[in-house]
């Protein structure tokens, strides 16, 4: 006897697919201002974190030519579609504008990937690129200085760029709009041609 295993489609409280959660992630970002309650910020995290595995759970199909994956193990690039470029339409959240896209999205999953993780487990592993959690981010070089936004915000240094919420708000809100909008369309044309 083969058991199904049940997903939130068949059992739910109201959110079931990756575009209720991105409503709720929607929701959440609202909450993050100058100076969020943590709280919102751990909700935040969390959830876009988990946005990602769903995406991943709801879409997978080999019918998807430009596929979405988290790291595999070992490895630190996450998939994304080459379209994702086209996504970020706003690029006023980027830190460098520079440098392509894709860094800044990889980046701010990681950030949101590994922070949940440390939220889940009370301890961040080691070897994760999360240096530092502060209002004010520290200036250390050059590049640090012509790129990293002073406004106030709380601060993520991932690798040696820092990352504002309100930068990776934007970058992860416009990235996972696209994402979805792009995967349901390749859905429902897959789905009209059989």
């Amino acid at each position: 006897m083969v058991r199904m295993k049940r997903t939130m489609q068949h059992l739910s409280y109201g959110i079931e697919r990756p575009c209720d959660l991105l409503k709720k992630l929607e929701w959440e970002a609202d909450k993050l201002r100058n100076k969020p309650h943590a709280y919102d910020v751990f909700n935040f995290m969390l959830t876009a974190a988990v946005l990602a595995e769903w995406i991943q759970k709801f879409y997978s199909s080999d019918s998807v030519p430009d596929p979405f994956a988290e790291p595999k193990k070992g490895q630190c690039n996450w998939l994304i579609p080459s379209k994702a470029v086209h996504w970020i339409n706003d690029t006023s959240c980027l830190p460098n504008p520079y440098l392509d896209v894709r860094y800044h999205i990889e980046n701010a999953l990681s950030i949101c990937s590994h922070t949940a993780n440390a939220s889940k487990h009370f301890h961040w592993k080691d070897g994760r690129s999360i240096t530092r959690i502060e209002e004010e981010p520290q200036i250390g070089d050059y590049y640090q200085y012509f790129f990293t936004s002073t406004a106030p915000d709380l601060y993520l240094e991932f690798e040696g760029d820092y990352y504002g919420l309100q930068q990776i708000k934007g970058i992860l809100l416009q990235f996972y709009t696209g994402l979805i909008h792009y995967l349901e369309n390749k859905e429902s044309s897959s789905g009209a041609v059989s």
